[in-house]
């Protein structure tokens, strides 16, 4: 057996079945189950022979097809029969493919060889005798053209025979055909539709496919945020606390210097400068103590109205000094710039520690440039992390070293820094960070590697015009009237004797206290308490705010002055200070202790407890407010 043969064969099945009268259709199933089967007889059983035959038993009458090689077998016939099996020549899908094309399917499979029977049951249509359908089958065969003439007149008889019998169905099956035609219209047209309906339902899916697909990014994306904004909060959680504990220790350190300095000797200038050298460090921990704060959204602000326009340019003179001579600067502001809402003076640290930040990315020289433009985030949502309000936006940008993508995402986070040693501290941007958050605004940075960075921060738009604001500044120490007595209420035991020993150097008589509990049975034991200065956070249950509120309704008109290194309890949720907190900053220094302590004492009795903070430059020594620490990154 050849390829010809296969082909041969093929050819001869469908011409069998078509004398048999089977439809065009049964045909060519007929001579694709038999091709199949026979090219898996010359491709693995290496040949054989096929045998055609109308079969003719009581159960019915169909034409049958044997096909026969003499190959090694088949051993996962079972597999392939049950659809578990594919050979990667393709056996299996030959052998169920005929097997489904055919009414009746065998297959007889060993060692000596495969038997593949296959079977298509006649149709009704078929034609009648058995001789007569024998002959015919005969005379498809080589053997059966030498007597052509007389085996036409025997098929002609069996012929004329067989249509008496068909005529009747010739006439139902006409009959039937019409109804196909109609019916195979009738499916065209459906089939049109649902090709159109099928159209549909795939521009649908594409356009879910690509919602889809939108949705899981922003929802990536937002995820992004959210586990950004737990590191952040997480962060800043932990630097508050660390920023509490250490500026207890620096109120220390700050206070028994200031006592030690006053004690020296004019004539012991080695012992001054050693003590001025040991200020100066416990100035610079303070900066970062108050930055950390900064960072964690715990620094007292005191927002009002400000004119980013004014505000930038008056900056030109100490921006430039910030960027050095050898880098150009350049202030631009949009006409029309709304009014922001902030804290001035914190607005002018970030600006500067943005600027100094710009400068160590130029280090090939290049421009800085400090600019402001209005945002509507109501009507555009393009920033993301952006509430919709309107805003101010305050960019500084560089043409420097830019920032890639890994750096990106930690540049905010405390002590995170890609400077040498000694270049700076990382709490810049955290800082920055921090501010924006805590004026509920939104920092922004996008930079290129070698093409530059840009910080934007968004400040929200207020809706007044600045007014100059009230700044006091420091007296000279005043001392105690007579007989002033002021509780003093803090569960550190250093910082408590250096409090108590400063304002009894200063004149007061002091009263001391652990924690609430203590400090109110002070209260209604002692009969002249002018003021109480107390921690914020106290051991024992009761925070500061707590203890004051249940004093003055031991003693109405009582005056209360907090202080604090950690003012979570004594904020708002904006980061604002609490109506009625008049807060003195850990580390204070002696002359501010003073003042503060005289201010509340010397406030109205129908006001006390209930003074803002807008004192501008009377923050911690070291505090993020004054222009001398600018510079510190």
């Amino acid at each position: 057996m050849s390829e010809g043969d296969v082909a041969f064969l093929r050819q001869r099945s469908r011409r069998v079945a078509e004398l048999l009268g089977f439809s065009q259709q049964d045909q060519t199933r007929i001579a694709t189950a038999v091709s199949e089967i026979a090219r898996n007889a010359l491709s693995y059983g290496r040949g054989g022979q096929a045998e055609l035959a109308v079969s003719t038993a009581e159960s019915g009458r169909d034409l049958q097809i044997r096909i026969i090689d003499k190959g090694p077998g088949i051993d996962d016939l079972t597999a392939i029969l049950e659809g578990r099996y594919r050979s990667t020549q393709g056996m299996g899908v030959g052998i169920t493919g005929a097997r489904c094309l055919m009414d009746r399917f065998d297959i007889d499979t060993s060692a000596e060889g495969t038997c593949v029977t296959l079977e298509k049951i006649l149709p009704v249509s078929a034609l009648g005798t058995d001789a007569a359908i024998a002959r015919l089958v005969d005379c498809l065969s080589a053997d059966a053209m030498a007597d052509a003439d007389g085996e036409v007149r025997l098929q002609n008889e069996d012929l004329t025979r067989a249509l008496e019998v068909t005529t009747d169905r010739q006439v139902q099956l006409d009959r039937l055909n019409a109804e196909l035609v109609e019916t195979n219209r009738s499916m065209i047209s459906l089939h049109a539709e649902l090709e159109n309906r099928a159209e549909q339902l795939k521009r649908f899916n594409d356009g879910l496919e690509a919602a889809i697909a939108a949705a899981i990014k922003e929802r990536d994306e937002a995820e992004a945020l959210l586990r950004q904004a737990q590191k952040m909060e997480a962060l800043g959680q932990l630097t508050g606390g660390v920023a509490h504990d250490f500026n207890n220790l620096l109120q220390v350190i700050v206070g028994n210097l200031e006592l030690l300095d006053r004690q020296l000797p004019e004539d012991a200038p080695r012992w001054r400068r050693s003590v001025s050298n040991a200020m100066e460090g416990a100035n610079r921990a303070a900066i970062l103590t108050q930055r950390l704060l900064a960072f964690s959204r715990l620094q007292p602000l005191n927002p009002k109205p400000i004119d980013v326009a004014q505000l930038s340019h008056g900056m030109f003179d100490i921006l430039s000094r910030t960027l050095g001579q050898h880098l150009e600067l350049a202030i631009r502001i949009d006409p029309d710039l709304w009014f922001a809402e902030a804290d001035p003076h914190q607005l002018e640290n970030a600006i500067v520690n943005l600027a100094v930040n710009a400068g160590h990315a130029l280090v090939q020289g290049g421009t800085a440039i400090v600019s402001a433009h209005n945002v509507d985030a109501a009507a555009s949502h393009a920033v993301v992390g952006l509430e919709p309000a309107q805003y101010v936006a305050i960019c500084v940008s560089d043409t420097g070293t830019g920032m890639s993508p890994d750096i990106l995402d930690r540049v905010f986070e405390p002590f995170f820094t890609t400077k040498d040693v000694g270049q700076g501290t990382g709490l810049g941007l955290s800082q920055v960070f921090g501010f924006a958050k805590q004026s509920r605004g939104h920092v922004k940075i996008d930079s290129i590697v070698g093409e530059g960075t840009t910080v934007t921060i968004y400040l929200p738009r207020s809706m007044d015009a600045p007014i100059e604001a009230f700044v006091a500044t420091l007296k000279p120490t005043m001392k105690a009237a007579p007989s002033e007595t002021v509780l003093v209420v803090e569960d550190d035991l250093q910082v408590q004797n250096y409090t108590v020993e400063a304002l009894t150097e200063l004149g007061y008589r002091v009263q001391r206290a652990d924690d609430a509990v203590i400090a109110l049975d002070v209260l209604g034991k002692i009969d002249r308490i002018d003021l109480m200065l107390t921690d914020v956070i106290l051991p024992g249950g009761l925070s500061g705010p707590q203890l004051a509120e249940r004093a003055q309704k031991l003693r109405p008109g009582l005056k209360v002055l907090f202080a604090s290194g950690y003012i979570r309890d004594a904020v708002t949720d904006t980061g604002h200070l609490a109506t009625g907190i008049d807060l003195l900053q850990k580390p204070f220094r002696y002359d501010e202790l003073a003042l503060r302590v005289r201010q509340a004492l010397d406030q109205p009795v129908s006001t006390a407890g209930s003074i803002p903070v807008g004192h501008a430059d009377l923050t911690p020594v070291g505090g993020g407010a004054s222009r001398d620490n600018r510079g510190f990154m």
